[in-house]
């Protein structure tokens, strides 16, 4: 039992740190469990589940929130499926973008954007998760899955959120979180359009 509590303080610890160098502020709270509704924002892909848009997921507000690094910009041009938009988030190698703070219950397990990698020929795109506690502090980082590069403007894999942190998460009563994306390796050509959370996402 000793072991375990160290090993989950050590996972927290190492969070916070990973966080502070990243200069990541800590992001406002929402409901515990749930954050709303949403539409079904995939239905013609065969997803009927409902989504709602994370915070500027559609960065129509230009970076507004979004902690951008290493060449990643918002840039002219929009995914072709919705035209409620005019721009899409680029991402070349060596780049990383780390959304604004996004209400995620415990009960908003999953993550689906739109994303082009045309004529890239990097190994993919990372996701992670970087969740917060009531008290703003950082409670630990999930790397949830790496999408497939190499293809044109498509909707993503759908990943569940929580990764390898399936109950230190919950019961430490995370809020919030942000997402960060990091194209892995060279000749990425990766574009982000429309990041979205299922409220109601079931394994």
């Amino acid at each position: 039992m000793a072991r375990r509590k160290r090993f989950g303080l050590a996972v927290v610890a190492a969070a916070v740190v990973v966080a502070a160098a990243m200069g990541l502020s800590a992001p406002a709270h929402a409901g515990l469990l749930s954050c709303g509704g949403g539409t079904r924002v995939f239905a013609p892909w065969n997803d009927s589940s409902y989504y709602y848009l994370a915070t500027n997921g559609g960065l129509e507000s230009g970076s507004l929130g979004w902690s951008l690094a290493g060449g990643a910009s918002v840039v002219a041009g929009n995914e072709p499926f919705y035209a409620s938009g005019s721009h899409s988030l680029a991402l070349p190698s060596g780049s990383t973008a780390t959304s604004p703070a996004t209400c995620v219950g415990t009960l908003n397990d999953a993550i689906r954007m739109f994303g082009s990698d045309a004529g890239g020929t990097d190994g993919g795109l990372r996701v992670r998760v970087l969740w917060y506690g009531l008290l703003s502090n950082v409670l630990g980082i999930t790397d949830v899955g790496t999408f497939t590069p190499g293809g044109g403007w498509s909707p993503t894999a759908r990943v569940g959120s929580l990764g390898g942190l399936p109950s230190l998460v919950p019961l430490l009563g995370s809020t919030s979180a942000r997402i960060q994306l990091t194209p892995v390796g060279a000749g990425s050509n990766w574009r982000i359009d429309d990041l979205y959370v299922d409220p109601f996402y079931c394994r």
